[in-house]
């Protein structure tokens, strides 16, 4: 087959969830992002915030020299750590992972694949940026020190403002968030993470409360509709799918739930591939 003939297969990015959370982003039409406080475990993001706050130290005697007000505002902002927002929801390349399924309702959740490439563009479109989680080592460093060296070069550059260090400090913090939520433990390299991300020095517009079991929970939505065009067609065939390529069925959904989605999808003028999961697993 030629390459002009070639048929060409978007990359997906999924989404795991639960029945509820399947119902809720297509009817709509939007990812729910929470507020990266309310991560079900904050241990993850103290990982990537401490390599971060270790490379701002190692550059913390050439800050000083370039300005005292800006190693001031960092200080504060370590301080006060409500100085930032920032709202998180997890993608991954991988539809098909048992310890995912188990994590969503003992395998009886859902797995939503997106057209990676129309997510990007949809979630720029609103300040959210989509970036691959960071397992190794070196890499996380690596990271965290160009991020560092980004604030740097900001400084020498100055601004004409009467306290232009500590502006470039404040336009520069929610990259150091981004930058750390981007950075996770080896031991969970198997889950192939992307992270859906918006930050800034204050709330969102939009920004909206939703009740959990553990109380309110902060979020912000990514929409899918609200620019009212599509920014790629999709390449699957239906232009209300909103980026949506596929649907998989966790291993341990009754049959009959086939139906359900297709139903749901129905009411919602949406068509779209439904698949089960191949994994053989039943919950306990």
């Amino acid at each position: 087959m030629s390459e002009l003939h070639r048929e060409s297969h978007p990359m997906i990015l999924y989404h795991y969830t639960s029945a509820a959370g399947l119902y809720g982003i297509v009817a709509s039409k939007s990812l729910w992002t929470s507020h990266y406080r309310f991560l079900n475990d904050t241990s993850e993001f103290r990982h990537g915030w401490d390599i971060v706050l270790a490379a701002i130290e190692r550059r913390g005697t050439k800050i000083k020299q370039i300005s005292s007000l800006a190693w001031e505002t960092i200080t504060s902002f370590r301080e006060d750590s409500e100085s930032v927002h920032a709202f998180v929801g997890s993608l991954t390349s991988n539809g098909d992972l048992l310890s995912q399924w188990r994590g969503y309702n003992r395998g009886q959740g859902f797995s939503i694949g997106f057209d990676a490439d129309w997510l990007r563009q949809n979630a720029a479109e609103q300040r959210f940026d989509i970036t691959p989680v960071i397992y190794d080592t070196e890499q996380q460093h690596a990271a965290a020190d160009e991020a560092v060296a980004q604030l740097v070069a900001r400084l020498l550059e100055g601004t004409d403002e009467p306290e232009g260090a500590r502006a470039q400090v404040k336009r520069w913090w929610p990259h150091a968030l981004k930058t750390a939520l981007a950075l996770k433990n080896e031991h969970f390299r198997e889950e192939c993470e992307s992270r859906l991300v918006w930050a800034d020095v204050s709330w969102p517009p939009g920004l909206k409360t939703r009740v959990a079991p553990a109380g309110l929970v902060p979020y912000r939505s990514c929409q899918f509709g609200q620019f009212n065009k599509i920014i790629i067609p999709n390449s699957t065939s239906h232009p209300n799918n909103c980026g949506i390529e596929e649907i998989i069925l966790g291993p341990a959904l009754a049959p009959q739930q086939f139906w359900a989605v297709e139903a749901l999808l129905a009411t919602h003028q949406m068509r779209l591939a439904i698949k089960q999961s191949a994994i053989p697993y039943v919950a306990d």
